[in-house]
């Protein structure tokens, strides 16, 4: 098998970003790449004032670290760097948190201490479960109070919706995101001008719907015409499809409204992938997890790091395998799949150079490993792009 060589430089930055340290005696420096507790420390101090949203501070100073401290130095009339030097840990211990939690939820709102999750049950789920169906996300037929995976997958879709990470888990975070949506909705609003369009339609209106929908993924041909034919009455079908309306192919009021909201669709950056998965190295293999607090089972832990770029991916090592396009030599960001048990895909990895790949093993938890290995190389089946 033969490796492309920009692989290398890739592996080599990534491990990089998990040892560089600051050298003794220096003064507080942290950037980006680098991993320390302390730094988990100065995640937990930006998360207190608002500024560090991802749900767990991982002592990894990676993009979204670095974007909460700009925030932060911004807020405190500081140089805006990135970079935690000396003044910068200073005022992270000496201001005050910029947010306050409101000590009494509104009405109809869930209140939590601690984050629902799969295995959570009671009315506070219930709650959830009928916040999420007057939104159009939990689509289970009856309300159960029960936190199984139709509730956690409804969850994921809203964060995914709502810009927050993808998690499954209902932590305070969602659930304000969560109000605020459900507040939008219950306000009335005025009747909007009519919009229809439908194939025949031509003009500035549908150069904007086409614009749109190629922003978000859906109209794929390579010229915003102006003309609404069969190619973009099929594009509108898919966004419908994806925000849970009736798929028409019509654009009529509600279609164009929600449409024009609809934030960009992320564009997929593999290095970004390899960055995510650094601070989970080590983490625990759980049978059914897929999260970074409970652990992760070899799918699972793929299936959380597209889902932090954006991509929904099928839940299974099978149903990965039976997707997704096969490439002969895989480059960084494919999922690489070997036989290990029974006939077929049975387990699976990420590519991330240098013939390396990162997975959960049963014996291993979170790891990186060769295909060089006389066990992974005799079971190697064949690599996939989902992007």
């Amino acid at each position: 098998m033969r490796w492309k060589t920009r692989h290398v430089i890739v592996t080599s930055a990534f491990a990089s970003a998990l040892f560089v340290l600051p050298a003794t005696g220096k003064a507080a420096e942290w950037k980006l790449g680098m991993s320390h507790p302390q730094i988990k420390e100065v995640q937990q101090l930006l998360k207190a004032k608002g500024f560090f949203t991802y749900p767990t501070a991982t002592g990894y100073f990676g993009t979204i670290t670095q974007t909460a401290v700009k925030k932060f130095q911004a807020s405190v009339h500081l140089p805006v760097t990135g970079v935690v030097d000396d003044k910068t840990y200073a005022k992270l211990k000496a201001t005050s948190s910029t947010q306050k939690a409101s000590a009494t939820p509104k009405v109809g709102q869930t209140a939590a201490k601690t984050a629902l999750k799969v295995g959570t049950k009671g009315d506070t789920v219930k709650t959830l479960q009928q916040q999420l169906k007057t939104l159009g996300y939990f689509t289970y037929p009856e309300i159960t109070g029960y936190y199984g995976t139709v509730t956690a997958d409804a969850v994921k879709k809203f964060q995914k919706q709502a810009g927050l990470p993808v998690t499954g888990i209902a932590d305070n975070t969602t659930l304000s995101k969560l109000q605020a949506a459900l507040t939008k909705k219950a306000q009335p609003v005025s009747a909007p001008p009519s919009i229809y369009l439908t194939i025949g339609s031509s003009g500035d209106k549908v150069k904007e719907v086409q614009t749109k929908l190629k922003q978000l993924g859906h109209f794929t041909y390579p010229e915003i015409t102006g003309y609404y034919g069969t190619t973009t009455a099929e594009a509108v079908k898919k966004f419908q499809q994806s925000v849970s309306l009736k798929a028409t192919g019509t654009v009529d009021a509600e279609t164009y409204q929600r449409l024009i909201a609809q934030a960009p669709a992320k564009k997929f950056d593999p290095i970004e992938l390899v960055a995510d998965a650094a601070p989970l190295l080590g983490k625990p293999y759980v049978w059914g997890g897929e999260t970074p607090e409970e652990g992760f089972d070899c799918s699972g832990l793929i299936y959380y790091l597209f889902g932090q770029q954006g991509i929904t991916l099928p839940r299974t090592v099978a149903t990965m395998w039976n997707s997704g396009t096969s490439v002969a030599t895989p480059s960084v960001g494919d999922i690489v799949f070997f036989q290990t048990e029974g006939t077929g895909a049975s387990h699976a990895g990420i590519y991330i150079g240098n013939n390396q790949f990162l997975h959960s093993g049963s014996s291993t938890g979170v790891t990186i490993s060769t295909f060089n290995s006389s066990y992974w190389s005799k079971r190697y089946l064949g690599a996939k792009r989902y992007w």
